[in-house]
């Protein structure tokens, strides 16, 4: 691994696997099979030096991310330090959350859009968890990197295959992760499928196959909050599978 090299990689990969992931998923029509120049060292198998408390900052607590901040308060070794929203009926849902089950209150930013690059200034916050409307996806991972912290970010990670790059280009500068959260992974039934095939119970695995079938039709009469506001136009601009990953992910 340590001889891996993207490019080579990627003359072999990218033809295959953008015409039909990229196709249903970029903002655009065009496909992209080159990677840009190298922008540092190779961020596989980067591992972050051991911190004994990690401090969290969060951006985006609506649906998901105020799920993250409950799951977080409960690890031990984690510190909630700030949250980022911009709507303060759900920020305010948080941090009471956190005061009512004994955590101290977090600082909390909000007003506009921009907000979150006035949290990411503070420098006493180790990771990031990102959940808010897609377009904003790789914009914060990339600005939460540049402020040399890491980066995590729920399904999709980026739009497009350019945002895909600058993200890989901008971690590999920083030497920070951005991961995305890719929840379907860590699944009981995946992890327990996974255990059995790494104990030989099916045999040589030949054939994978992946679906992603979900009703939100309840969500996406959420038009003036919520995740029905902005994800219903992606489903009436796409037509295609838009949480390919959910699928692929797990085979």
């Amino acid at each position: 691994m340590k001889q891996f090299n993207r490019r080579d990689f990627l003359k072999a990969a990218s033809v295959a696997a953008a015409a039909g992931v990229v196709s249903g998923c970029a903002h655009s029509g065009s496909v992209h099979t080159s990677a840009p120049m190298q922008q540092g060292r190779s961020v596989i198998g980067l591992v972050a030096p051991k911190m004994d408390v990690v401090r969290v900052g969060f951006i985006g607590v609506g649906q998901r991310g105020y799920g993250h901040v409950k799951r977080m308060s409960h690890i031990e070794g984690t510190q909630i330090v700030a949250i980022c929203d911009t709507h303060t009926g759900v920020l305010e849902r948080a941090a009471n959350y956190l005061v009512d089950t004994g955590v101290a209150k977090p600082a909390l930013y909000s007003g506009s859009e921009r907000a979150y690059q006035q949290m990411l200034e503070r420098q006493d916050i180790d990771i990031v968890i990102i959940s808010t409307p897609w377009a904003w996806h790789a914009p914060m991972a990339i600005d939460t990197m540049n402020s040399a912290k890491h980066a995590f970010v729920e399904v999709p990670l980026a739009l497009t295959v350019d945002e895909m790059w600058q993200i890989v280009d901008t971690a590999e500068r920083t030497q920070k992760n951005g991961m995305m959260m890719e929840n379907v992974n860590y699944g009981r039934d995946e992890l327990m499928v996974l255990n059995m095939v790494r104990q030989g119970v099916f045999g040589e695995l030949l054939y994978g196959e992946a679906a992603y079938i979900h009703e939100l039709r309840w969500q996406m009469k959420e038009l003036e909050h919520k995740t029905g506001s902005w994800r219903t136009q992606w489903h009436a601009r796409r037509d295609g599978n838009l949480y390919p990953t959910h699928g692929l992910g797990p085979v």
